[in-house]
């Protein structure tokens, strides 16, 4: 009886040894900055304020949350009038370190000694998402000179276009600062936990991950995706196919109008709009940018109409691999040209942000 107790413990000890050692790790893989919940400013979530994320599943980087919940270093001072870049998960840059996100690299070149380009990228964020928090955005960030918008994606229908001008209303209690006060005690303990017991946070997405290929392996995706796709489409069956693209192209078309038009009424000055497409591999090993056609030729027109500046990186995409055979997409513990900006795209993207940036600049001075 003796023996088979002092077997359970040693297996106990053993198990929680094992245990404090993968959470050690999971300190340098995955950890810190839980999110907070918020209404009335311009994300619907901040990072824990004043903390530090790590990210080793797709690329790696460490990176600093400042006191606002964005990812900003904060160990230079923050210019008076500074630029605001208002873009997805590419502009937050988790997936590189701080010092190679397109917000780093836009502040060094700029002005190596002081911050002039404050980082609001969230995770998710695409377009009507952006401009529904715009106004509240700039009232957060009250002192702002231009602003920057980074996206991934143009295509979207005309209603979200259109309900994303039903823009969302600032409240000042719902800064970091003031979430920070006045937070619950139990997301508080729950932020506590993840950061310091980060195996929680990595076990969880390594389920998730888990989840996501047993449906690959036993084909449930493609079944549920045929099916969904075999469903008969009766506009398509009653309607011209050609007429219908083109009163939905002309639906788009405006509503994009509208809400470019609403950006521009709300702010003076300069607005940057930038879009990166993917990449993908032709069979004689070259590379070739994959815009997405159907509404770009709309975009750069109201653009051009709304006093917007539209930038496309996809030339220094292909410069890149040119020269190096670097391609701005995927990392080494990925799939190249696949997922997140890497170091060498977020360079990319933030010397064109600069590009467009100085020729405001000089246009202003003539």
């Amino acid at each position: 009886m003796k023996k088979t107790i002092k077997t359970l413990l040693s297996w106990c000890l053993a198990a929680v040894i094992s245990l404090l050692i993968a959470n050690l790790i999971s300190f340098f893989y995955r950890s810190g900055a839980g999110s907070i919940p918020r209404e009335n400013a311009f994300s619907t979530s901040i990072r824990t304020p004043n903390s530090r994320m790590v990210r080793g599943s797709e690329g790696y980087g460490i990176n600093h949350v400042d006191e606002n919940g964005y990812l900003n270093d904060d160990t230079l001072p923050l210019k008076d009038n500074y630029i605001l870049l208002m873009g997805s998960s590419h502009a937050e840059g988790l997936q590189v370190m701080q010092q190679d996100t397109m917000t780093s690299v836009l502040n060094r070149m700029i002005d190596p000694n002081i911050r002039t380009v404050y980082n609001l990228g969230t995770a998710g964020y695409t377009l009507p998402l952006i401009i529904q928090g715009f106004q509240a955005g700039l009232e957060e960030f009250p002192h702002a000179s231009a602003v920057m918008i980074e996206i991934s994606q143009l295509t979207f229908s005309a209603d979200e276009l259109t309900q994303a001008m039903d823009q969302t209303k600032y409240d000042p209690a719902s800064t970091g600062q003031a979430l920070m006060q006045s937070l619950d005690t139990g997301l508080k303990t729950r932020n506590e936990i993840l950061e310091y017991v980060p195996l929680i946070s990595l076990l969880r997405q390594q389920f998730d991950s888990m989840n996501l290929s047993m449906k690959d392996a036993f084909g449930i995706r493609d079944f549920l995706t045929s099916q969904k796709s075999s469903l008969p489409d009766p506009d398509a069956q009653s309607t011209d196919a050609e007429a219908a693209e083109e009163k939905e192209t002309a639906a788009f078309t405006n509503a994009l109008n509208q809400a470019l038009a609403l950006l521009r009424a709300e702010f003076e000055g300069p607005i940057i709009l930038l879009y990166h497409s993917g990449v993908g591999a032709q069979a004689d090993g070259k590379i070739v940018v994959t815009r997405d056609m159907r509404y770009y030729d709309v975009y750069r027109a109201a653009c051009e109409q709304n006093g917007i500046v539209f930038v496309d990186p996809g030339d220094g995409f292909m410069r890149a691999y040119e020269d190096d055979y670097s391609v701005p997409y995927g990392f080494s513990n990925t799939t190249l040209m696949r997922g997140h900006l890497n170091r060498v795209g977020q360079r990319i993207v933030a010397e064109e942000f600069y590009k467009a940036w100085v020729n405001i600049q000089d246009e202003e001075k003539k």
